[in-house]
Order: C-alpha cells, then structure tokens, then sequence
C-alpha cells in the first residue's frame, strides 16, 4: 500500500533531517526551509493530506503558514512543532482551528508517528463519508422522483389501482424495502462520520419510538419520530470529525455556533426527499425549547411538534450520559436529574416524567431491539451486555452477550468506588 504524503516545513535543516529518519521509513515526505516554496509546491500538489511545520520561523510563523494552507485544502490535516515559548501562540492556533494537534519539542518520535497515522486514517475516513452523502443526495432524488411518478401515476386514475399486475405490485414491495435500506445507510453514515461507536442515533431512535408507543401515536407519526431519531444528525456531515469528536461543553463559542448549525443543515438535506418531508420538520424544531423563547418562531408547547419533543429530551440524556455534551461522563442519576431540571424550560414536563419512567422500567420494544445506557448500580440479574465493558486501560472486563449475574453486578459497582468513575454500560 502506497504511504501517506507528509508536507513538513522547518527553516533548521538539522530538524528537517532528524524528522526524516523518523519518519521516511512510514511517509513519503516532501521536506522545505521556505514557507513561500513550501506554498507553491502545495498549491501545484493540493491533495497531501498531512503537513507538518514548524511555529516560529523567521519569513512567516507556523500558524500564518497553516492559514495559507487551508485556502488551498481546508480538509488536510495540520500540525505544529512548538517550543515552550510559543505556547501561547499555539494555543490560538488551536483555538481557530488551524491545527489538528501540536508536538512539543523535542518531540517523542512514537507520539509522532502515531498522531500523523492516526490523523491520516481520520482524513481517509472523511472522504469515505463525502463520498456516501453524495450517493445518499442521489439516491433522494432518485427516490423523490419515483415516489413523483407513482403518485402521478395514482392521481390519473384510481380504477389503475385495480389493475396493478403482480409484477407491478412486486416492484413497489422492492422500491419500500429499497427506501429502508436508504435510511439505514444513511443513519449508518452518520455515525461513521460522527466516528460513533456506540451508535447514539440508533438508540435515540429506539428510545424516541417507545415514547411515542406510550403516547398512542399511530403506526405513521411513530414510524415518523424514529426515522427523525436515526437521521437528526445528517447535518453534521457537513461538519468537520475534529469539531464533532469534542463534548459539547467544551467548545469555543466559535466551535457551538458552527455545530448548532447541523439540525439547520439536517432539515436542508432531508426537506429534498418528499417522503421525509415530516421527518424534517421534527428535526428543525428539536433545539427549540419547550418555553417558547427559541428564535425566530418562538413556538412553545404543543406548537412544537411530538417528535420534537421527544427528540430533544433523549438525545440530551444520551449525551449526558455518553461524555458527549461534557468532558466528564454524567452518571446515570444525575442525568436523569439535570433532564428533570430542566423540565417546563427547555423540556415537555409531560414527555420528561414518561422517559425517566421508561428509563426506570427499561421495557422491551414492539419492533426491533433497544438497548439502555447505564451504570453498574442499574444493572439487574438476566439483563444482557450490548457491548463490552472495558477498564480503565481499555481491556475487556466483561463482553457482549453476556448475561448479567449479581456477583458481576457486585464486582463492578466495587471497582467503580476504589476508581471513582462510572463504568458506561450498554445492555438490554
């Protein structure tokens, strides 16, 4: 297999040569002193997806030289050689979005091959994704443009209806199961692009269908509501893997304006596919909150819709609870009494109290499979492993499928006490 192009610039040739040694044997490198030819060469070889370069440099900073880069390729992925001096300068860097990690001198050479590496499969892993939501854009057109043709077809005549050859009514059987298979690559994009292992739409959509079973929707609105939940975040294929890997709480105000975008940027893709029309407009209105203070439509209450609702109380306890709306994992209670809290605010009071029993109760679906997020103290006898559970130097302690007995149950809740850390735990 062809190695990774590496880009690095150093005004110091004794850098430039030691970076060579380290690093030839696993990249095919293109070494510069001169930031200006170090350009030229990128704007005439615009697809080397890793450049390395120094920070303090004597024509032009490390930073300024990365900004330059990113007008010719804003995908590649960027780093920083930075001594103790330029701390501050690299913090910047990091802040705006210029660098994708920093290495500080003198460097550990493992460190370093492993980042570039990694950054690499990251960068592969982007255009994968690209390239299934221009098959995903497609495939809507296609699909919007048959379901126009049937329906021209229906509104000619009804008595056709009755005429459907068998051969007819086999290809509408396939173009459903077709349009199915549609929503599961796209909800399986999504998460390949959020770089999500634990497959959070897919739970917020299994979550999002059991609410709405308990609230008497009919098969159509409930079916609706858990598409909504496997594709609320088409939006953020349009995002950045390094903004999306960061809990939410973490971000510069910069980094959440972007990110607020995506149930914009989901309502704009999906909005082209007749069918998903509904699917949505619940995705528009999850962010608007339940007291009717969300710009511009102000809707409040029952103006927002069911799906909405629903939407936005679990996937907030999702995140809680999975690390991605803060640095530190919530536990399971406190997540249940942040949601609780915020209750008539941000939240259905009505849908939050029907959740946190669901949440209590932990009750199988009518169709297909749900698994619940918990720590050791909710887990009971019977209840199966959905994932591993892993230790701290993440080794498997206990795997999937396994079936939970109380000696397990007292081991775990035993090392969560001398580690002071919650084990996140995915069963059914």
């Amino acid at each position: 297999m062809d190695k990774p192009s590496l880009l690095i610039l150093d005004d110091e040739k004794e850098v430039l040569n030691a970076l060579n040694r380290v690093l030839r044997k696993h990249f095919q490198l293109y070494l510069f002193s001169d930031a200006n030819e170090a350009i030229g060469f990128y704007r005439d070889n615009p697809n080397i997806p890793l450049i390395l370069t120094d920070m303090r440099m004597p024509v032009m900073d490390g930073a300024t030289f990365l900004g330059k880069i990113i007008d010719i390729n804003p995908h590649c992925k960027r780093f920083l050689l930075t001594g103790h001096a330029d701390i501050n300068l690299t913090v910047t860097a990091v802040n705006e979005g210029k660098i994708s990690h920093y290495f500080s001198k003198p460097w550990d050479n493992e460190e370093l091959i492993s980042e570039l590496k990694n950054a690499y499969e990251l960068y592969l892993n982007e255009r994968k994704t690209k390239q299934l939501l221009k098959i995903n854009l497609a495939k809507n057109a296609e699909l919007s443009l048959i379901n126009s043709s049937l329906e021209l077809a229906t509104n000619k005549s009804q008595k056709k209806l009755q005429l459907i050859s068998a051969r007819e009514a086999n290809g509408f059987v396939r173009l459903k199961k077709t349009f199915s298979t549609f929503i599961d690559i796209y909800a399986e994009t999504i998460c390949l692009h959020n770089q999500d292992v634990t497959r959070h739409n897919f739970r917020v959509a299994a979550h999002a269908r059991l609410i709405a079973e308990r609230q008497t929707c009919d098969k159509l609105t409930t079916f609706q509501i858990y598409i909504a939940g496997l594709l609320y975040e088409t939006g953020k294929l349009a995002l950045e893997q390094n903004l999306l890997t960061k809990p939410i709480d973490t971000m510069s105000q910069h980094e959440k304006s972007l990110y607020s975008g995506f149930y914009q940027k989901s309502f704009e893709l999906l909005n082209k596919v007749d069918e998903l029309s509904f699917v949505a407009e619940i995705i528009k209105h999850i962010p608007t909150n339940y007291n009717g203070n969300t710009a511009p439509d102000h809707l409040s209450a029952e103006e927002i819709p069911l799906g909405s609702r629903i939407i936005a109380i679990v996937s907030m306890y999702d995140n809680l609870v999975n690390g991605r709306q803060s640095q530190a994992k919530t536990s399971t209670a406190l997540a249940k009494h942040h949601i609780k809290e915020l209750a008539k605010t941000m939240f259905d009071p009505s849908l939050v109290n029907h959740y946190l029993t669901i949440l209590d109760e932990r009750p199988r679906s009518s169709e297909g499979s749900v698994d619940y997020l918990l720590n050791s103290e909710d887990l009971r006898e019977g209840m199966v492993l959905t994932r591993d559970i892993v230790n701290i130097d993440k080794n498997p302690m206990l795997t999937k499928g396994t079936e939970v007995e109380q000696h397990h149950i007292d081991k775990l809740i035993e090392i969560e006490k001398e580690q002071g850390e919650y084990f996140l735990i995915y069963a059914r």
